[in-house]
């Protein structure tokens, strides 16, 4: 008979680990697992806003993951016409001034060691097949070395990221929800590279974008993002890396690589952004990409990721200290979330389909450029340190259509 476990965490990328880290360090029984074993690489820009650096102090592995990353100070976004706007990261109460690149082979090894240091157990090489309610918990069902695997527990995180496959499953999926595209290959002997990230809407389809993220003084993780549900059939690529070399033949990029080598494949990758995706059932909590969690603006996802593990941890542990794991609670779970992210998720993508186009997006840039005040505000907005609203209120929009 299974031994039963307070909490059985299934996926152990950046949200499951951060789950997992809060609840064993409160003293709870919490079992993860991960169908690979760990280091393992994940396709990802490896970007980490000033949000995931607080809940990795949090964590306390911001000096661990810091070391294995790069810093980076600021942002530069560039119109599809080249006009140019850069700042650094403000300071903003709660939030550090800046953010980190860290390559996830790196990143999700050091969340999954500090969850395990603070007492979770963790079970590499599972393939969990289904998840679902038994007595007085759930039963989480799958394979290992070739073998049945199955184990108990009392409530469920599923964290599985932009796989569907569990939870189509389980139901709390009815069919695959539409994806958002993206491709990262990683170049050495890069020139020009500063403590600054890169976003070029150019030579991408709209609403799309193009990304230089440094991850050392002459090394960077080099990508392209685009929605194809958010443009004509005859603009999507046909592939994802032909997204990235579109990209890459930009003559500032062709200048920045001239020197430079690609180390591996180019990767694609797919972002489930959604604020219409469940984020719990009966004894199950979803977080980060698995619930939607990603930025339908920046394709911005591990920050999320570790939030909503950080959330989902501190209500389950007011369940398990109330003796009442009902729906109750995780209805409220959801609020939160709702409170969080998807109100600013609904207005990024209002924001993406009003400015990023040809038309509004240079003038808005250019206009940016010549306004400290609509700086700040765009770059907040990118930042996520900025309520979305602002950017698409009459009198912003009226800048920008008086640009020059």
């Amino acid at each position: 008979m299974n031994e039963m476990h307070d909490v059985a965490i299934v996926g152990a990328g950046p949200g499951g680990s951060a789950a997992a880290y809060f609840l064993a360090k409160h003293g709870l029984d919490v079992l993860l697992l991960d169908k690979s074993e760990f280091p393992r690489d994940k396709t990802c820009g490896d970007g980490l806003s000033h949000h995931a650096v607080r809940v990795l102090d949090e964590m306390g592995v911001l000096g661990d993951v810091a070391q294995a990353g790069y810093r980076v100070n600021g942002v530069e976004v560039y119109s599809p016409k080249g006009s140019f706007v850069s700042a650094g990261i403000p300071a903003t109460e709660g939030l550090p001034d800046y953010g980190l690149v860290v390559p996830r082979l790196k990143l999700d090894n050091l969340l999954l060691q500090r969850a395990t240091e603070v007492g979770a157990t963790y079970h590499g090489l599972v393939r969990v097949t289904d998840v679902g309610r038994n007595g007085n918990g759930v039963s989480v069902k799958g394979e290992r070395h070739g073998q049945l695997y199955s184990a108990a527990a009392r409530i469920a995180i599923i964290a599985t990221g932009a796989n569907p496959t569990l939870l189509l499953r389980t139901g709390l999926l009815q069919k695959t929800p539409p994806m958002i595209r993206a491709v990262r290959a990683y170049f050495e002997g890069v020139t020009g590279l500063t403590d600054r990230v890169v976003f070029r809407f150019q030579n991408v389809p709209l609403p799309g974008y193009g990304w230089v993220f440094p991850i050392s003084d002459s090394a960077a993780n080099i990508g392209a993002y685009f929605d194809p549900a958010a443009m004509p059939a005859r603009c999507v690529p046909p592939t994802p890396q032909a997204a990235l070399d579109a990209f890459i033949r930009l003559p500032a990029l062709q200048e920045m690589l001239r020197d430079a080598r690609r180390t591996g494949p180019a990767k694609g990758y797919p972002l489930h952004s959604s604020w219409r995706t469940p984020t719990f059932a009966d004894r199950v909590v979803l977080v980060g990409e698995a619930a939607g969690l990603v930025n339908p603006l920046t394709g911005e996802g591990v920050d999320c990721a570790l939030e909503s593990g950080q959330m989902a941890a501190g209500k389950l542990i007011r369940m398990f200290e109330e003796s009442d794991l009902t729906s109750r609670h995780l209805e409220a779970y959801d609020r939160l979330l709702r409170h969080r992210f998807y109100r600013v998720f609904i207005a990024c993508k209002w924001v993406r389909d009003v400015f990023v186009n040809d038309m509004l997006f240079d003038r808005l840039v250019r206009a940016a450029g010549r306004n400290s005040d609509l700086k700040t505000l765009l770059l907040g907005v990118i930042l996520g340190t900025r309520d979305v609203s602002e950017i698409v209120s009459f009198k912003t929009i009226l800048r920008v259509l008086l640009a020059l």
